[in-house]
């Protein structure tokens, strides 16, 4: 076989580093490596692997797009058409979300994370196995809500999703372990695939709410029905919330 002149392996080089390297194959094995599997590992993880709780004062999630804005309430229609009138107060955070990065996240930085278990051990060295979670998406946030909603606990976007919330204690490749206590075990690996979204969570108000927006509310359903909202999240430049 015909070798390359030298000056063009060092172009191709070159253009290898300005371009960096090239995306995985859709079907390609993840960015971390994957630790086989053993009984004795097995029951190391399920001991040492949160197990989601349901918090019983979970407000009752909305998602939808607004439909109609005043001083004390929104309209929100959901994706299986319903229309829901949901009241405004004093009491409700607004919370917008921006497009972020992956570059964003870094040892300490806050972070949220809509996650599913998956049969396999976090490459993150420690004592004993994990199970590492498969993200769904990464919320990068503000300093000012540090803090927030901090644990890992039940999910609804999927029969076994979690959601866990904490600061970034460990950090290889593409998995961060989320830290949300004191003991070496308070915490969740979660993987960020590439195809993920990363947003970045930020105190806001009112204001952050438009006709067409895609909103996440918690809503409290008060003895006469009606809804008063917790919280709602607010999705900026299409951003669709899914948390």
């Amino acid at each position: 076989m015909r070798r390359l002149p030298g000056y063009l392996v060092v172009m191709a080089s070159a253009i290898v580093l300005m371009l960096g390297a090239p995306a995985r194959a859709q079907n390609a094995p993840p960015d971390h490596k994957v630790i086989p599997r053993s009984q004795t590992s097995d029951a190391a993880a399920e001991s040492h692997t949160p197990k989601a709780a349901q918090d019983a004062a979970e407000p009752e999630h909305i998602r939808g797009q607004v439909t109609r804005v005043d001083a004390s309430s929104i309209t929100v229609k959901t994706g299986d058409g319903k229309t829901l009138g949901i009241g405004l107060n004093n009491d409700t955070t607004f919370i917008g979300l921006t497009k972020g990065s992956f570059a964003d996240v870094d040892f300490g930085v806050y972070v949220g994370a809509v996650a599913v278990k998956l049969e396999e051990y976090s490459p993150i060295v420690r004592d004993s196995a994990v199970w590492l979670h498969k993200g769904f998406e990464l919320r990068v946030i503000d300093e000012k809500l540090r803090g927030i909603a901090l644990g890992h606990k039940k999910w609804d976007l999927t029969p076994d999703s979690i959601i866990a919330h904490g600061w970034v204690d460990d950090l290889e490749i593409r998995v961060l372990s989320i830290k949300w206590g004191s003991t070496d075990y308070d915490e969740t690996d979660v993987e960020v695939p590439r195809d993920v979204p990363v947003y970045k969570m930020s105190l806001g108000d009112k204001g952050l709410i438009t006709l067409g927006a895609r909103v996440f509310v918690g809503a409290h359903k008060g003895s006469d029905g009606k809804y008063v909202a917790a919280f709602v999240f607010v999705g900026k430049d299409g951003i669709v919330p899914l948390l």
